[in-house]
């Protein structure tokens, strides 16, 4: 299973309806496609990062 874009360290869990992995999810598209949302997935992932 892929892991999931916006939940560092978790896998895709297909959780919106109709998507098939992240390569698909409207989760995914609108977090990836909006600069301030991005910008906080940068920082949690650094965080997540920092924490391993």
């Amino acid at each position: 299973m892929p892991q999931c874009p916006i939940r560092p360290g978790e896998e895709c869990h297909l959780c919106v309806p109709g998507a098939t992995g992240p390569h698909d999810c409207a989760t995914v598209k609108l977090v990836m496609g909006d600069p301030e949302l991005r910008e906080q997935l940068t920082d949690l992932r650094r965080e997540t990062a920092a924490g391993r």
